[in-house]
């Protein structure tokens, strides 16, 4: 068992892991698309004894200015009762994954104000609400810069359950099915902070999934 099941709250927010989240905050930007071919075409994730797998749907660069911050991918597992698409996206049910590789370095107090404000800028009101004692532990457990070439992972699995990796260790943990939707409208919400349609690029070059 990689991870033990945290009750409402988060066991434990890794500095890092939302050294990544803030990053998308509310720097405004111009999203420019990435390249898929840095990232890998499957995700693979066990939990529980369960094996997810999750196929790469589209890359994007989180830019601001000339600079870039970092880049982004999404993944999905294939199937369901409906194709994926933007409009059931950011709904519980199938397994999801965001990978995130930082280009440049982020301080600390940047990453807690531009995550405090980003989070908040595609979510619904009841999200907020809901999810109000994660989003406040996650943010106080950010603790450290976000540097270049760090790689935050993100997994949404059924029943609102959040798991974060940092480098490859893992960072941070909730069952919260709001949390988890503030997480993915940062990138797929209506003011996204890169091109959503390029996140979802590969589902109209390879059909529906």
């Amino acid at each position: 068992m990689l991870y033990s099941r945290p009750e409402r709250l988060p066991l434990k927010a890794g500095l890092a892991t939302l050294a990544l989240l803030v990053l998308s905050l509310s720097l405004p930007a111009a999203a420019r698309a990435g390249d898929s071919a840095v990232f890998p075409p499957e995700l693979m994730f066990s939990e529980n004894g369960e094996m997810h797998r999750m196929a790469f749907t589209g890359a994007s660069e989180r830019v601001f200015l000339f600079f870039k911050v970092y880049g982004i991918a999404h993944y999905a597992e294939t199937g369901g009762p409906a194709p994926l698409s933007l409009g059931n996206l950011v709904e519980d049910g199938r397994s999801k994954a965001i990978l995130i590789r930082f280009h440049r370095k982020l301080g600390l107090e940047r990453i807690r104000d531009e995550f405090a404000e980003s989070i908040r800028r595609n979510g619904e009101s009841q999200w907020l609400v809901d999810a109000e004692p994660t989003i406040a532990a996650f943010i106080a457990a950010i603790d450290r810069d976000a540097r270049a070439g760090d790689q935050l992972v993100f997994y949404w699995l059924d029943g609102g359950r959040l798991i974060a990796e940092f480098n490859g260790e893992p960072s941070f943990v909730a069952t919260d099915t709001a949390f988890a939707k503030l997480i993915w409208s940062i990138w797929f919400g209506d003011d996204p902070v890169c091109d959503r349609q390029e996140l979802l690029a590969q589902l109209d070059a390879g059909g529906d999934r």
